[in-house]
């Protein structure tokens, strides 16, 4: 875990520090600036350089085995141990800033948390520590964009070396690129084999070929043991769909190479789950299809479509129940997030109830296979719902605009939950999952 150490000092996940734990590192020989521990007594400040500066720290943590910074702590020269606070200004519009910051200067991007841990308040604001967490990445190597400004065309490739950051010379960045190749072959590999065989479980159990999937793969695989004593807890962890229009429990469990399986019948299941002992897991869930109109006709009749409501609402719930899984496998950093549509008999659009009293299709196209993929960042998943909806988000818009829709309205990227954008007999029941995960609502003017 990249954040071990800091774990450890702190006494609790650094998510749920406060700034008296924090106050435990200070003059502690233990809590040393090291490779996986930055301290800066001060903000980045602003405009290209100060980007940069950013964008270098956190790629260094990146490319190397991952760790944190705490902006807000002087550490002392002569021991790198944490000497005094100097609490910072802590703002939305800062870690707005941050995050752009970083999406523009670093190829490719970093999955990283970016938390405020406040101390007072000074004139309405509060002050505190800002603190980046970077797990270890399996995109690595990142580059930061650009020298002294984005159009000079530069890479350099920073890495954490001890308690200082360098850049890797031409051999270290080949060396780097060819491991990373390989581990996305390897990774892209087990994402595949996970989703191929949860979806022919299904199928040979009697499930229908109208189908959605969804595989989460950790970047970095765990350990979940398979033996006698896990699946006995397995069995009692909760799996269920508890959706308007699918109420149906997981209660028939069983085992397979390197996994446990859950189903909800003996036979023609709605649902089958993997969930395999490397942290990985795939779930198949019958196809949320309706029959829905023409946009621009109610006389013509109607053909089944994808009910964007219900795609969203099935995705949300299924990746509860695969992170979820991926945290019993003690696996941190990112994962990767796949989506996929297939339809029964020939291709479907998507469809909506949104200004309709009755489904009607959206978008241009129509097909039967349909992908999105994104990442998410499993620390932020166990810390609250927000990761997972920016997560599907993501997954969602890159699924949607294969069908000509930009992406999907009742969710934000930023993690938030848009309620224009979902019918109103939906509202309810996603606005109290919201409030459980302590997911932002945006509500309807």
């Amino acid at each position: 875990m990249f954040d071990a150490r800091l774990r450890t000092l702190l006494g609790c996940a650094p998510q749920d520090a406060t700034f008296e734990h924090f106050e435990q590192l200070l003059h502690n020989d233990q809590a040393v600036e090291g490779p996986d521990l930055d301290y800066k007594g001060t903000l980045y400040g602003s405009g290209t350089e100060a980007a940069g500066e950013l964008a270098k720290d956190v790629a260094a943590l990146a490319n190397a085995s991952g760790g944190t910074l705490v902006l807000g702590m002087w550490e002392d020269k002569a021991t790198s141990a944490p000497k005094a606070f100097n609490p910072l200004p802590l703002t939305d519009r800062l870690r707005k800033d941050y995050r752009e910051w970083l999406a523009l200067r670093l190829d490719p991007p970093v999955q990283c948390d970016i938390r405020f841990v406040a101390k007072c308040v000074e004139n309405g604001t509060p002050k505190g520590l800002v603190i980046i967490s970077v797990p270890s990445s399996g995109q690595a190597p990142h580059a930061v964009v650009g020298s002294a400004d984005l159009r000079d065309g530069t890479l350099r490739f920073p890495v954490r070396n001890d308690n200082t950051t360098t850049f890797m010379n031409l051999a270290y960045v080949k060396r780097a690129l060819a491991a990373a190749e390989y581990q996305a072959a390897s990774r892209r590999d087990v994402l595949e084999k996970a989703e191929s065989e949860v979806f022919a479980d299904r199928i040979e159990r009697g499930g229908e070929r109208l189908m959605l999937t969804v595989t989460l793969v950790p970047d970095l695989p765990g350990f979940y043991p398979i033996d006698s004593a896990t699946f006995s807890a397995f069995r009692g962890h909760p799996l269920t769909m508890d959706l308007p229009f699918l109420r149906v429990p997981l209660q028939r469990f069983g085992v397979g190479p390197r996994r446990f399986t859950a189903t909800d019948a003996a036979r023609r299941p709605r649902n089958v789950a993997h969930f395999r002992g490397d942290g990985s897991a795939a779930w198949a869930v019958e196809g949320p299809a309706v029959p829905a109109f023409p946009s621009n006709s109610y006389s013509d009749g109607t053909e089944p479509a994808w009910h964007v409501d219900r795609v969203v609402l099935l995705v949300l719930t299924v990746m509860q129940h695969l992170t979820q899984h991926a945290r019993r496998a003690a696996v941190s950093g990112t994962a990767s997030l796949r989506v996929r549509l297939n339809s029964a008999d020939g291709p479907q659009k998507l469809a909506t109830e949104l200004d309709r009293s009755a489904p009607h299709d959206i978008g241009t196209g129509e097909l039967e296979i349909a992908i999105g993929e994104s990442s998410l960042l499993l620390e932020d998943a166990g810390s609250g719902e927000r990761e997972l909806v920016r997560a599907a988000a993501a997954a969602l818009a890159d699924l949607f605009q294969n069908f000509g829709v930009v992406e999907a309205e009742q969710l934000t990227l930023d993690g938030q939950i848009n309620l224009n954008g979902w019918a109103h007999r939906y509202r309810e029941h996603i606005s109290t999952w919201a409030a459980r995960g302590g997911v932002e609502i945006l509500v309807p003017a």
